[in-house]
Order: structure tokens, then C-alpha cells, then sequence
């Protein structure tokens, strides 16, 4: 009998928890078969006023697959193959209405439960008590080059994994979202930096006692068969963003949206993606988190004032996983040059491995941050479920959806546009002010800006390329890294960011962020140099102090 054996096998039961997720896959038959009615009726109803409509759907969607998988051999599964696709376009011009309709209802289902994933209450047992000691020396062992290293680092790696929780610091608005999810449903919307944030933000929920949430993960997390397997039996469910056309848009903005419906917590990442550049997302995809206002519109419709509740979240790392290749690629982007990244660092599990045990034996902490919940037309939510607007007067959401004249809840496409506006704005506002800035994000950003002080004329892209090797002593760095400092304490003082608690004092900001900077990447940010610092990785720089820069705090260099 396998692991995958063992752990399915197991003793929880759905029963065990009344948590909504457990009873997913009793649902999961009955979800997909609404998802895919909801996309195949409302295609359906376009065909009635408009002949060529079922047409142009599936000739749009023949076409952009055509070309996609024309330049993508990736290892991801597709739903059709490319002569399949080619097939069905040249056939379309002589097809009969009830042919267009069955192929319609064929693909949707095909995506709809290509999308759909599963829960199971073992594998969440077993995760959830697995991952504080397991996480970093199970992935370094499967690198069998690495396997006597990770032999040799087995003692100090697992009693580093077993303080995971003194790791990973949970804080926010807690106890506001544990009596909010017995009140209703609980949307997650958190920044993205890293592939290892969903893994981390399920740990963090579960250790916090929150009840586990489904979430989007991106369908090449799907490759792996140890990923694969977790994620799969997770409740996470397949989000392929290679696919543009509208019919798969439509899936999935139906699919989270039935989720809400349905009583299932949820995440998210509004960003879309990871964030390449390590700013604090402002700009935000509305699509996903539009659904919470139909969502809680169709259920006043059938009598059900069951409130849904948006939570903004930030993981705030000290290092992340995949810096290298998200600075490379935004600059590649920024610079204008066409640039596809094959893989990056959460391809390969040895450098996870490296990452986990260098980085759970430093002193700085991850720290996860929940903010305060909203409704889903922004107004803030307190623990009794209610919402208030900023005078702290208590509102009724569903006077947002309500007909003046008849009184009747409906839904307005326009209307409800303006309010995910809104709502998306607010959540922007809320990343910012749960920033957590760590020691990394401070002393990177100085560094920079000390260094490119030095060449007034020069824009970031010429710095990167021809300052190398640049050495700064700690007696240049000190004062713009104390100026740095006291802007930030003046912003933490109005609330619009928070600072890591080792910002108390300089010297331990400076000391656990050179720590951070000389650990992992490979070669070193930073080199100490007896009374100064040697800088080899000005990217990696600029990627960790992006965080600060977000935060527009101006010129913190003097002129000499």
C-alpha cells in the first residue's frame, strides 16, 4: 500500500467537521451539473436573438486554441487536442443548430469538471499535521543527488519545521473572521508572491482554527504527481491561464460564483497572478470577485439572506522562492521584450528543499495578515456579521441590489461593474495598510537607492546592467537606512503600512536583513566585507525593495 493509500484510507470522516468543504464531494456531482447549465444557458439565450451567436462562440474559442497550441507543447492536460479543434472549425460553417449546441454542451462539461476539484477529510488531516514537520525535508529527499545532504541536515531541518508556527506569524482581524464563518461565507482575496502561498495560507487558516477553503491554483501545479495529489484532494480546483477565449472565462467566473452560492469558503488571488515585480498590488482583476455580488444577489433571489464576506490577506516573506525569475521576467516585460518563462524555482524540488531549510532557521518571520472583512460592496464587517459604512453606522447590503420601484432583488451588470470597482479599490487600500514590511524589503531598498544616488542620470535598467560589483560601507548606509525609517514609522503612525517588529531598533533591522539577503540565492545578494557590504545581485535588490518603493516615500539619499 502507497502513501496516497495510506493517507485516503485513514480515519476521518466528512462528519467529523461541519465545515462546508467536507461536504463537497457529495455536492461536487450536482456543482458541476449547475456550472455547466448556467454557461450552456446563457450562451443558449444569445443564439435567440442572434442566429450566429453559438457560432461565433465556437469559432472564437476554435481559433484561439488553434493558436495557442500552435506555439505550446506544455505538460499540462488539454481538454481537446489541436486537429480536434482544427477538425470542428472547418466543419462549423455546415453544421446544423442541434450539432453546435451538442458540441457547446460537450465542452463546457469537458471544462467545468476538468476544473472542479475534490476534497478529502484524510488527506486534510494528514496535511494539516504533516506540513509543520515534513515540509521542507520531504521535498529535499526526493532530489536523490541531494539525498545524503538532506540526511546530514535531517536533525537541525526538523526541529527548525517543528517551530513552524513560531515561523509563521498569523495575525489580523482573527477573531472577527471565526464568528463570520458561522454567519456566512467567506471569500479570502490575499496578495501572490509565490507558488508556496496557497500551501501557506491553508496552514495558516487551519492553525488559527478556520475552517480549510477551496481556491484557485494554477493548472500547472497540477504536472506534479506529489502536488497533483495534495492540491487535487485539497478542495483546490484547476485555474488553466493559458486559456483566453470567453467560454472558459465564463466557466470559471460561474464556478466561484455557485461556490459562494453553495456555502463554500473560498480564496482567491485578485492579482490574477504572482506578482512579478514584488510591488503591493494595486492593479486588480475584478472578474473572480464580481461573483460575490451575483452570488449574493441570487441568493436573496431564492430567500436566502445568507451574507457573504470578503477578506483581504497579505503574506509578507522575508525571501521569496521565485525572486530570481519574477524580477527577470518583469524586467524582460518592462523593457518591452518579448519574454516566456519555461520554468522557474517551484519546478524544481531540490531548490524548494533549500529554500525551506535555509529559510526556517533564520530569526525573521513570514508573517500572514488578515485584514478586516468587507461586504461585497466594500463596506467594512464587524464580528456580528453586520456591515457599516465609514461613519460607523450600520447598513443594509441588500439595499444594493434592490429595485426601487418594485422592491425586488435584481441583478444589473452595470451597476453591479461600479460596485466590484469599489470594492476592488478598498481591497488595493487594505494590501497596503496590512503590509507587514520586513527587514529584507527595508535594508534592499536602502542599499538601492544609496547606490543609485551614485549615478543621478542613470534609469534603473543601465543601473542593473553596469553596476556591478559596487561595495558600500555601513557608515554610507546607516544614515539613508535611519531616514528610510523614520518615513516609514510617520506612514505606520497614519496606518497606511506596519513594520516588522525587528524595526524597533537599526541594528537588528540591519542584521536580519543582511541575514535574509545573504541566504538562498545563489550567487549572494550581499557579501559582508569587513566595514561594508559587496553588492552582486542589484535585481534581486530592486525586486525585495520594491515592497518599500510601493509606498512612494521619496528621496531618502542627501546630496553632497
Amino acid at each position: 500500500m502507497g502513501l496516497a493509500d495510506l493517507i485516503l484510507k485513514g480515519t476521518t470522516s466528512a462528519s467529523d467537521s461541519d465545515a462546508p468543504l467536507f461536504s463537497f464531494n457529495q455536492k461536487r456531482r450536482d456543482l458541476v451539473r449547475e456550472v455547466a447549465a448556467r454557461v450552456y444557458n446563457t450562451n443558449l439565450s444569445k443564439s435567440r436573438t442572434n442566429n450566429s451567436a453559438l457560432e461565433y462562440v465556437l469559432n472564437e474559442t476554435a481559433i484561439q486554441e488553434i493558436e495557442r497550441l500552435k506555439s505550446e507543447q506544455g505538460l499540462e492536460e488539454e481538454v481537446r487536442d489541436i486537429s480536434w479543434w482544427r477538425g470542428m472549425a472547418r466543419r462549423l460553417g455546415t453544421m446544423s443548430e442541434p450539432e453546435k449546441r451538442s458540441i457547446l454542451r460537450e465542452l463546457i462539461d469537458s471544462y467545468v469538471d476538468d476544473t472542479a476539484g475534490k476534497f478529502n477529510p484524510n488527506v486534510y488531516s494528514f496535511a494539516s499535521g504533516a506540513l509543520p514537520i515534513g515540509f521542507g525535508l520531504f521535498f529535499k529527499t526526493q532530489d536523490l543527488n541531494s539525498l545524503g545532504d538532506a540526511f546530514l541536515h535531517a536533525r537541525s531541518g526538523l526541529r527548525d519545521l517543528r517551530d513552524l508556527s513560531e515561523r509563521i506569524v498569523v495575525e489580523g482581524h482573527i477573531d472577527t473572521m471565526q464568528h463570520l464563518v458561522k454567519k456566512g461565507t467567506i471569500v479570502v482575496v490575499p496578495t501572490h508572491s509565490s507558488n508556496m502561498d496557497s500551501i501557506l495560507l491553508g496552514w495558516a487558516l487551519e492553525s488559527v482554527g478556520l475552517p480549510p477553503v477551496t481556491y484557485g491554483a494554477g493548472k500547472n501545479l497540477f504536472v506534479n504527481p506529489l502536488t497533483r495529489f495534495f492540491m487535487y484532494n485539497l478542495g483546490a480546483y484547476k485555474v488553466d491561464r493559458r486559456l483566453r477565449h470567453q467560454l472558459y472565462k465564463d466557466v470559471l467566473k460561474n464556478y466561484s460564483q455557485v461556490l459562494s452560492e453553495w456555502g463554500f469558503h473560498s480564496l482567491f488571488f485578485p492579482g490574477g497572478t504572482r506578482c512579478r515585480s514584488n510591488i503591493v498590488e494595486s492593479k486588480l482583476k475584478l472578474g473572480l470577485l464580481g461573483t460575490s455580488v451575483s452570488a449574493y444577489t441570487r441568493n436573496l433571489q431564492s430567500g436566502d439572506d445568507k451574507r457573504i464576506y470578503i477578506v483581504p490577506a497579505t503574506i509578507n516573506y522575508n525571501l521569496v522562492l521565485e525572486a530570481e525569475s519574477l524580477i527577470r521576467e518583469h524586467l524582460k516585460r518592462e523593457g518591452k521584450s518579448r519574454y516566456f518563462l519555461e520554468n522557474d524555482e517551484f519546478d524544481q524540488l531540490s531548490i524548494i528543499a533549500k529554500f525551506v531549510l535555509n529559510t526556517v532557521g533564520m530569526r525573521s518571520t513570514t508573517v500572514i495578515r488578515f485584514g478586516q472583512p468587507m461586504d461585497p460592496f466594500g463596506n467594512l464587517v464587524e464580528a456580528d456579521g453586520e456591515s457599516y459604512d465609514s461613519n460607523g453606522r450600520r447598513i443594509d447590503p441588500k439595499t444594493y441590489v434592490q429595485s426601487i420601484k418594485t422592491g425586488d432583488f435584481v441583478e444589473d451588470e452595470q451597476r453591479d461593474r461600479r460596485y466590484t470597482r469599489h470594492t476592488g479599490a478598498r481591497i488595493a487600500e487594505a494590501f497596503k495598510t496590512n503590509t507587514v514590511l520586513q527587514p529584507s524589503a527595508i535594508v534592499a531598498f536602502s542599499i538601492f537607492e544609496t547606490l543609485a544616488a551614485r549615478y543621478p542620470r542613470t534609469d534603473v535598467y543601465e543601473l542593473l546592467r553596469f553596476a556591478t560589483n559596487e561595495r558600500i560601507s555601513f557608515a554610507e548606509l546607516t544614515p539613508v537606512l535611519t531616514r528610510v525609517l523614520e518615513k516609514l514609522r510617520t506612514l505606520e503612525a497614519d496606518e497606511k503600512v506596519r513594520l516588522s517588529e525587528t524595526a524597533s531598533s537599526i541594528t537588528k533591522l540591519l542584521d536580519e536583513g543582511i541575514e535574509s539577503l545573504t541566504s538562498f540565492h545563489i550567487p549572494q545578494i550581499l557579501v559582508p566585507q569587513g566595514t561594508g557590504l559587496s553588492v552582486d545581485r542589484l535585481d534581486l535588490l530592486y525586486f525585495y525593495g520594491n515592497r518599500v518603493r510601493t509606498f512612494k516615500i521619496g528621496n531618502v539619499v542627501e546630496k553632497t
